[in-house]
């Protein structure tokens, strides 16, 4: 790592041990801090620990805006999502907020805890009358796929579930069916709302880490994510090292609870004895190029088909094969989820058609695109092995 980026890793580590930084000892280029601030959605975290501190004014006052609207969005959102919860349980709709809608609570300043959007967790029979309620509340709608609706007006964002957890990882393990349990532990607060236990909120916390990490990347927030997850949360350590054993996460889990050790002179729960290194301080430099989730990324290009290479647990040139069969006739499962083949929902026969009519407009209009994608399994087979390699080292 360079300067720099040591030096934003310790703004971090002061910030999570709730102590004053200070100047570093060598000179640095503080529009890198900017940089790195803007890019892993830290700009609040990083003005908090520079605010008092001789650092080039135009810096200091682009982290300030960033500090403003952070802490703005915090407010605004938390209002608006009291309005919808509120709205839910007068109509009787049991709702479960997670992810860093709840994770908040655990950081020492909240509000500099960003989100993009806000989760809750409704139950599927639910759906259409929390439909209605949101676009009475004034929300524009889009749909990512069947179990996630996404709720925008102006600068709020929420996204509604009726499946907390959706997407397959790297392994054969059936997450979408472990999480649909969380109705089982869930903390009920009052009538009609819920949290998750942290126990099983955890373990969600970890799966979706590891889901942004195989497939494209992850920012430093998610690892203080964690640090302030362990450092509050009431969890038998037993238990959930069990569980993440079952989830097949537990190597992984080591991996993240290490760096975190590594970056943050912090302690965690667990973590491994012989520290690597040389892949530590590779993933230390790869999230700063990753930003927040990894998407500007070029090297991430080929995770899609990493993820999909190593599930199939066969060889290179059968599994390659198998990944062009499904990206020339995605299964059923697939197809309904994409919103703009919506129609098939339900009619799994007319599945043809939609074949059909995904290659001829693919064909016209993303030509070039659609070519390399089919491709891409055999154009980029070393980049695709380094990805699989890379996943293995992470557990995953």
């Amino acid at each position: 790592m360079i300067k720099e980026q040591k030096y934003f890793l310790s703004l971090l580590s002061d910030f999570i041990l709730e102590k004053d930084s200070s100047l570093p000892k060598e000179d640095i280029d503080y529009k890198k801090i900017l940089e790195y601030a803007k890019s892993q959605n830290l700009k609040g975290v990083i003005y908090k620990q520079l605010k008092d501190l001789d650092i080039p004014i135009e810096i200091l006052k682009e982290l300030k805006s960033g500090f403003m609207s952070d802490v703005y969005l915090s407010v605004n959102s938390g209002e608006a999502l009291k309005t919808i919860l509120t709205e839910f349980s007068k109509a009787g709709i049991v709702s479960l907020p997670f992810k860093g809608t709840v994770i908040k609570d655990y950081w020492p300043v909240p509000e500099l805890r960003t989100m993009g959007d806000r989760d809750i967790l409704i139950l599927h029979k639910d759906r259409e009358a929390s439909h209605r309620i949101m676009k009475s509340l004034g929300y524009e709608h889009f749909i990512d796929n069947h179990a996630v609706y996404t709720y925008t007006k102006r600068h709020l964002m929420f996204e509604i579930h009726d499946v907390m957890f959706y997407e397959d990882l790297s392994n054969d393990v059936d997450y979408r069916t472990y999480f649909s349990k969380v109705w089982d532990t869930a903390l009920k607060k009052e009538e009609y709302r819920c949290l998750p236990s942290e126990e099983l909120h955890f373990l969600y916390v970890i799966t979706h880490t590891a889901k942004h990490i195989t497939n494209h990347g992850m920012g430093y927030r998610a690892y203080l994510d964690l640090v302030f997850f362990v450092r509050k949360a009431s969890l038998n350590w037993e238990s959930v090292i069990a569980k993440l054993k079952e989830l097949k996460l537990y190597e992984f889990t080591l991996n993240c609870f290490t760096l975190c050790e590594y970056w943050f002179n912090v302690s965690m729960p667990f973590s491994k004895e012989e520290r690597d290194k040389e892949f530590m301080e590779y993933i230390s430099e790869k999230t700063f190029r990753d930003g927040i989730f990894g998407l500007t990324n070029i090297e991430n290009k080929t995770a899609h088909s990493a993820k999909e290479i190593r599930r199939s647990k066969e060889g290179y040139n059968s599994s390659a094969l198998k990944l062009t069969v499904h990206k020339l006739f995605p299964p059923y499962k697939d197809m309904q989820l994409i919103p703009w083949y919506s129609w098939v929902d339900g009619r799994p026969w007319l599945l043809p058609i939609a074949w059909v009519y995904r290659w001829g407009y693919c064909l016209i209009n993303k030509n070039e695109q659609s070519r390399d994608l089919l491709l891409e399994p055999y154009q980029k087979r070393k980049e695709i092995e380094q990805r699989e390699e890379y996943l293995k080292k992470w557990g995953l």
